[in-house]
C-alpha cells in the first residue's frame, strides 16, 4: 500500500513552528520556469597544462629532462611535477636505455594515446535547460519531467503559490557556479561553463510541494510551512512570508464547526500539552519510550495532523470490522486507489461508512457513485446515507476516535478555511465494541437509504421504506438475505498475568512470536502470551518508512528480547538483531 504522503508530512513537521498547531498538510503547486540558458563552454582535460604540453615535447623527440626543461620554460621544481605525475599515471618511463647511457624519457603506449588526444582547448557556444524556482527565486536541480503545466496543477486540486515577483528572468541573475551546479553531471562531464550569454524563460510550470498550514495558539495568525521532496524548506517558508502569502491565498481560519464532545472515560486521559510534549521528544530511547506512552494510552487527545494517519493505519490493520461516520465524501481523499484499498478489506472484515449532511452539495457525485457500485459488488461493505451527520467517527477493532474531522473529504474543501479539528482517541475495546454498537445503531435507525451488506444484527434496524440497492444498480428492495456474522474475535491470550509472563523474560533471549498490530512507529508482536514492540529502527538494518515494508499481521516472526522493564511493564523487542 502507497502511504499518505500527507499525513507523513503532517507528523513529520506537526511541531516545526512552536507556539502553532498544525492545522492541515495540503498539496501545493511551487510556480517554476524552465530556462534556455545560452552558455559559452570549454572542454575539461584530467591533464594539467605542463602535462599536456610535456608528453606532446616527448611525441615529438624530446627525451631528456633538460631539454623538457627549456622546451616548457619551467623552472626544476615545476618541470619535475609534471613528469612525477605523468610517471605515476604511467603515461612515461624514465630510464636509462643502455648500461651507462644517461637516463632518457620515453613516451608509454597509453602517454603516447594522450600525448596524440590533447589539444589546446577550444570555448564553444551551447544551450542547456535548467528549472527557476520563481518562489525563491534560486535555481533549482529539479528536472523539468518532474514538473507540471500550470492548468494541470489547478485541475488536480493544489494551491497554487504565488511568485516572489512578475519580473521575468534576466543573464544577470543567473551565475555561473549555480547554473554549473545544477546541471546533470553527465551533462557537465568533461565541460566547463566560461560564460553566460543569454536566457529564454517558460513560466507554464510548476513542482509538486506539501505546504502545512499552522495557527497561533494565542491566536487566528495563520504561518506556512512547505515540504518540498521530502524535507522541510525554510527558503519557501521565508519567501512566503516575505511576499505575505497567507493574505494573497486567502487562506482562514476559524473552530470547528461541529466541536466535539470528548469521550467520557474513567481511566486517565492525555491531555493535548501532555500529547504535544511526548511526540516533540528527542532522542532515540526517548522517542521510543514516547510512542510506547502514546500507543499504550487508554485515551488520549488526537490532533488535527494524526487524523488522515489513523484513517490510514484503520484500512491497513482492521481484520474485524471498521466503521466511519464523515458529513462529505469528497475524491481528494475517497479516490480510485482508496476504494480498491476499502474492497480489499471488505474481503476479510466488515466495512461501514455512513456519511450524509444537509443538501450534501460538498458530496462528490461521482466520487460516491464509484464507491456505491464497490458496495454492490462487495458482500461486506456497506454505505448508509442519512440526513444530518450527529458524530463524526472512526471505529476499528480496538480503536475508536470521536473528533470534529471530515474523515473522507479533509482535503476537499475550496474555501481554503482551515478548522481547528481535533478529537479524542480510545484504545480499549471493551469501549469501542460499545461505541461500533452504538452508532451503528443509531445511524440505522437513521438511514435513509443504504447501499451494499451490513454485519446481519444490524439488518432488522433498516426501516422497510429505506431504498437498498445490492447486486445491480436497479435493484431497491430490501435484501431476502442476510449478510453473514462477522467471523468471531480470536480469544485473548490465556495464560499466567503479563507481570508473571515479564518476569519469565530476559534480554537476550530469541523467541517465536506472531505480529498482532502495526503502527507508525513500530510492530507489536506476541511473545509468551504477552505484547512486545519492536520498534521501527528495530525492523530491519536500513531505514523503513512503515512497519508494512517489513511484516504484516499474523507474521510469525523471530525476535530478540532487547529489554524487560517490570516496573513499566514494557517489553523491547527486536527482529533485525535476531537475524
Amino acid at each position: 500500500m502507497t502511504r499518505d504522503i500527507f499525513a507523513q508530512a503532517a507528523r513529520r513537521h506537526a511541531h516545526a513552528l512552536p507556539g502553532h498547531i498544525l492545522l492541515a498538510a495540503v498539496p501545493c503547486a511551487v510556480p517554476s520556469s524552465v530556462l534556455t540558458v545560452d552558455v559559452l563552454v570549454e572542454r575539461a582535460e584530467n591533464l594539467e597544462s605542463a602535462q599536456k604540453y610535456a608528453l606532446r615535447a616527448l611525441l615529438y623527440g624530446i627525451d631528456t629532462v633538460e631539454d623538457l626543461q627549456l622546451f616548457l620554460g619551467l623552472d626544476l621544481g615545476d618541470t619535475a611535477r609534471a613528469l612525477a605525475g605523468l610517471l605515476n599515471a604511467e603515461y612515461i618511463d624514465y630510464r636509462a636505455v643502455a648500461e651507462g647511457d644517461i637516463r632518457r624519457l620515453q613516451l608509454l603506449p597509453a602517454g603516447r594515446e594522450a600525448a596524440r588526444d590533447a589539444q589546446v582547448r577550444r570555448p564553444k557556444a551551447t544551450t542547456y535547460q535548467i528549472v527557476y524556482d520563481r518562489l525563491t527565486e534560486k535555481v533549482t536541480t529539479w528536472h523539468k519531467n518532474a514538473l507540471r503545466r500550470a492548468s494541470q496543477a489547478r485541475v488536480d486540486g493544489r494551491i497554487v503559490l504565488p511568485p516572489a515577483t512578475s519580473r521575468h528572468v534576466e543573464v544577470a541573475d543567473l551565475s555561473i557556479s549555480a547554473v554549473s551546479s545544477t546541471l546533470d553531471h553527465r551533462t557537465r562531464d568533461g565541460v566547463g561553463i566560461l560564460g553566460i550569454s543569454g536566457v529564454t524563460e517558460n513560466r507554464n510550470f510548476h513542482h509538486d510541494g506539501i505546504l502545512l498550514i499552522f495557527k497561533d495558539l494565542e491566536s487566528d495568525a495563520l504561518r506556512l510551512g512547505v515540504e518540498i521532496d521530502g524535507g522541510w524548506s525554510e527558503a519557501h517558508v521565508a519567501a512566503l512570508e516575505t511576499i505575505g502569502a497567507v493574505d494573497r491565498l486567502g487562506l482562514s481560519t476559524g473552530p470547528a464547526q461541529a466541536p466535539y464532545e470528548p469521550i467520557e472515560h474513567s481511566g486517565e486521559r492525555l491531555s493535548k500539552d501532555q500529547v504535544v510534549a511526548l511526540q516533540t521528544v528527542g532522542g532515540d530511547v526517548a522517542e521510543q519510550d514516547a510512542s510506547d506512552a502514546l500507543e499504550q494510552a487508554a485515551i488520549r487527545w488526537l490532533g488535527i495532523y494524526e487524523h488522515p494517519q489513523q484513517l490510514e493505519d484503520a484500512l491497513a490493520n482492521t481484520q474485524h470490522r471498521l466503521l466511519i461516520v464523515t458529513p462529505a465524501i469528497r475524491q481528494a481523499v475517497v479516490n480510485a486507489a482508496w476504494i480498491r484499498q476499502v474492497q480489499d478489506l471488505a474481503r476479510t472484515a466488515d466495512v461501514t461508512i455512513v456519511w450524509g449532511s444537509g443538501d450534501n452539495s460538498e458530496t462528490d457525485q461521482s466520487c460516491l457513485e464509484a464507491l456505491n457500485e464497490a458496495a454492490r459488488r462487495s458482500g461486506r461493505l456497506g454505505i448508509i446515507k442519512v440526513n444530518d451527520i450527529r458524530a463524526k467517527v472512526l471505529v476499528s477493532d480496538d480503536t475508536y476516535i470521536k473528533t470534529s474531522f471530515n474523515w473522507l473529504s479533509f482535503r476537499g474543501d475550496g474555501s481554503r478555511k482551515f478548522l481547528q479539528d481535533e478529537g479524542d482517541l480510545v484504545r480499549e475495546r471493551t469501549l469501542a465494541d460499545a461505541a461500533y454498537d452504538k452508532f451503528m445503531r443509531e445511524n440505522c435507525g437513521l438511514a435513509t437509504e443504504v447501499v451494499g451488506s451490513l454485519p446481519a444484527r444490524f439488518l432488522g434496524l433498516i426501516s422497510t421504506e429505506v431504498p437498498w440497492q445490492i447486486a445491480e444498480p436497479t435493484m431497491v428492495a430490501r435484501p431476502a438475505t442476510q449478510a453473514a456474522r462477522p467471523p468471531k474475535r480470536p480469544a485473548e491470550p490465556k495464560g499466567v498475568r503479563r507481570e508473571d509472563a515479564l518476569s519469565a523474560l530476559s534480554a537476550g533471549q530469541v523467541l517465536e512470536g506472531r505480529v498482532k498490530t502495526l503502527t507508525t512507529f513500530g510492530a507489536f508482536v506476541e511473545v509468551g502470551g504477552v505484547d512486545g514492540l519492536v520498534h521501527i529502527s528495530e525492523l530491519a538494518e536500513r531505514r523503513v518508512g512503515h512497519p508494512s515494508e517489513i511484516v504484516s499481521i499474523g507474521d510469525k516472526v523471530t525476535v530478540k528480547v532487547l529489554s524487560v522493564d517490570l516496573q513499566r511493564k514494557r517489553l523491547s523487542l527486536s527482529l533485525k538483531a535476531a537475524r
